[in-house]
């Protein structure tokens, strides 16, 4: 989940902090994903891909693709 999170934030080109304002989330609990310290919940996730502007399947895509393999 760290991984998905740190790509995504990276091609967002989003710092922390225009990722907490577009999301709703408290940038600790970001840098906590960051980090790998937390992985937050369906609604943490929710919310990211709302501020990414991608579906929820679209985001998460690689957990499944890793999955598979």
């Amino acid at each position: 989940m760290r991984d998905i999170f740190v790509t995504a934030r990276a091609e967002s080109g989003m710092t922390f902090e225009q990722l907490a304002e577009a999301s709703g989330l408290h940038r600790q609990t970001l840098t906590n994903i960051a980090r790998g310290a937390a992985k937050g919940d369906l609604r943490t996730w929710l919310m990211l891909a709302r501020a990414f502007d991608a579906t929820l399947d679209e985001l998460l895509a690689p957990v499944w693709h890793d999955s598979a393999s």
